[in-house]
């Protein structure tokens, strides 16, 4: 056999070190010398898991001390009369005008009624309104700025002119109007609390949307036949949870100033029934003489809505990546 047919026969019965495509082909089975070491990349990177409470307290110290303090309020104003702080409605000629003491840790009113079982019973009045308007406003909200966002044409520009009217009525004025109608009492207050910040959620829940929209997700989605409703909640809305949920309680710490102001002017809760507006009042008169009557009311408005903005700003600091990386 010459050189040259010696080499054509090897050259047919070696097998190719590689496929079509430059992969190489698979081994014989139990030749694991000829076996190639293929490292195939990771798909993708390890889910993060998700932070404990003790460690969000430990990187939002602050924020960890207003959700503390809120959550004390918020039992004081459910568990306070369960554990007998009194009568909030109960009248005592020897209580009027008292000042702090055993039997009233916060004094008395010019009625005689306990100044600490008003304030728990005004703490759960003002809670309950300032937390039903804000996510009746929430939920009205956010389904507008979710059909603007997504739908776009005339319906995002109904919505938005919508939007452009409400903003236009100063909050005062509407209550006024909204009095005239309903009277004074719960209802306006709620009706007052929700048109007025119905746009503030429509616009926040619509810039969001409008990015989601043009995702390669929400497209595919789109192309394999998802009806619009499910693509909104199952890709958009998850997806935007963390602004709404930052204005969310801004819009808590202002409800509560709307509901205290409306009530101070005689709008709001009327009495017998207390709210943190009308204690407020009350004491406004007899400042003088009884100083606590407005002091106590006051501070404990105060610190709240200070407490629902330190946690609201922690909260953005928390959700938002481009600030949690500063």
């Amino acid at each position: 056999m010459t050189v040259s047919e010696q080499v054509g026969s090897e050259t047919e019965t070696t097998p190719p070190t590689t496929g079509p495509l430059g992969v190489p082909p698979p081994a014989a089975p139990g030749d694991s010398a000829s076996a190639p070491v293929v490292s195939l990349p990771l798909a993708g990177r390890a889910p993060q898991r998700r932070p404990t409470p003790w460690a969000l307290a430990r990187r939002s110290p602050l924020g960890a001390g207003a959700a503390l303090f809120l959550l004390g309020l918020l039992a004081v104003a459910v568990v306070g009369p369960l554990l007998g702080v009194g009568d909030p409605l109960a009248t005592s000629p020897l209580a009027m005008f008292a000042p702090p003491r055993p039997g009233l840790p916060l004094g008395g009113d010019y009625l005689g009624r306990d100044v600490l079982a008003r304030l728990v019973e005004g703490l759960r009045v003002s809670f309950a309104l300032a937390a039903a308007s804000a996510l009746l406003a929430a939920t009205i909200g956010i389904l507008l700025g979710l059909v603007a966002g997504y739908s776009g044409g005339g319906a995002d520009e109904a919505v938005m002119r919508l939007t452009d009217l409400l903003f236009a009525f100063p909050t005062l004025l509407l209550a006024l109007l909204i009095a005239m109608v309903t009277g004074p009492g719960i209802p306006g207050v709620l009706i007052t609390i929700v048109v007025a910040t119905v746009p503030v959620f429509a616009r926040v829940a619509r810039g969001p949307t409008l990015s989601v929209r043009a995702t390669e997700y929400a497209l595919a989605a789109r192309v394999a036949g998802a009806a619009p409703p499910r693509i909104v909640l199952r890709h958009v809305l998850p997806n935007i949870t963390s602004p709404l949920l930052v204005q969310l309680a801004f819009t808590l710490s202002g409800a509560l100033v709307a509901e205290s102001g409306l009530s101070f002017l005689g709008l709001g809760v009327q009495p017998p029934m207390p709210s943190l507006g009308s204690l407020l009042r009350d004491g406004r008169t007899y400042m003088e003489l009884a100083p606590w009557m407005m002091l106590v009311p006051g501070l404990t408005l105060a610190a709240t809505i200070l407490a629902i903005n330190l946690l609201g700003d922690e909260l953005q600091g928390l959700l938002d990546p481009r600030l949690r990386q500063r």
